[in-house]
């Protein structure tokens, strides 16, 4: 008793200990059964299942630890549902396929015409008579041609044509005019008579200055202007005795409103204006005028 008394807390242990073994070895056993234990499963050599296993027709994969991953699992579920449908399909096609051939197949075999059969009576049998084959041919070479080869032909040579020369022709060369002799340049006068008689029955009505005034100014003389009769002289020349085609003629008959003015044109001739009121040709010298006064113009 004092054993127990002294050590009852050891024994009280040791007593609890060795009650706990029952209780251990159940559950061990129970986890070693073949099935599933929670998210493991035991198989039948009574190892835990790992990585992937076929259980029951679907397959499962399990960790290192022993548990089922649920996610690697649905993906191969949802894989092996994918393939079977794939499959299901493959195959209904393919028997669908197979009906429409034979379908296909027996109408055409419908559409075929039957030949009907000649049958000839003959002492109560019908037989089919035999074709009888088409007697050979023999085909027949065709005869050789022989071909004849052309004559040659000799070519004639053309006859020889002489050229006779053309007679040459002698052109005779143009005959070469000599330039028409160019008169020498005309003088101041000769212009001044020469644009003066260009007046004559155009400036009627006119003056004798206006006429005078447009026989210079058309022969060239720049500043021509309308004067009184007795101031030419000093304006366009000088008083002259040897009398020129172009020298201007001047009529005193006693001053300024009386005395007149005219172009001489040579001969005796002289081109007058306002001569009765007319431009006209009439003689230098006239018997209603006082004699004339020469005046050369100069520029």
């Amino acid at each position: 008793m004092n054993f127990v008394e002294n050590n009852g807390k050891k024994v009280a242990a040791i007593l609890c200990v060795a009650s706990a073994f029952p209780v251990v070895a159940t559950v061990v056993a129970a986890k070693e059964e073949p099935g599933w234990h929670g998210d493991r499963y035991v198989n039948e050599d009574k190892t835990v299942a790992k990585g992937w296993q076929e259980i029951e027709g679907k397959s499962y994969y399990f960790s290192e630890d022993g548990t089922v991953n649920s996610s690697k699992t649905e993906k191969a579920t949802t894989a092996s549902v994918s393939s079977n449908i794939t499959g299901e399909v493959k195959e209904t096609v393919a028997t669908a396929s197979q009906e429409a051939v034979k379908e296909e197949t027996e109408q055409k075999a419908a559409e075929v015409v039957e030949t009907p059969v000649t049958t000839t009576e003959a002492t109560d049998t019908t037989e089919t008579p035999a074709e009888t084959p088409a007697p050979e041919q023999t085909e027949t070479p065709a005869p050789e041609q022989t071909v004849t080869p052309a004559p040659e032909q000799t070519e004639t040579p053309a006859p020889e044509q002489t050229v006779t020369p053309a007679p040459e022709q002698t052109t005779p060369a143009p005959e070469v005019q000599a330039p028409a002799e160019t008169p020498a340049t005309s003088t101041l006068g000769q212009r001044i008579s020469a644009e003066a008689q260009k007046l004559v029955g155009v400036t009627d009505g006119l003056w004798c200055t206006q006429v005078v005034q447009q026989a210079l100014a058309n022969a060239g003389v720049s500043d021509a202007y309308q004067l009184w009769p007795d101031q030419y002289a000093g304006q366009y020349g000088y008083y002259t005795n040897d009398p020129q085609e172009g020298d201007l003629l001047y009529y005193n008959n006693g001053g300024r409103g009386v005395d007149h003015i005219a172009i001489y044109i040579g001969n005796g001739q002289a081109v007058h204006g306002n001569y009765e009121g007319k431009t006209v040709i009439a003689s230098a010298y006239l018997s209603t005028a006082a004699s004339p006064q020469f005046i050369r113009v100069v520029r």
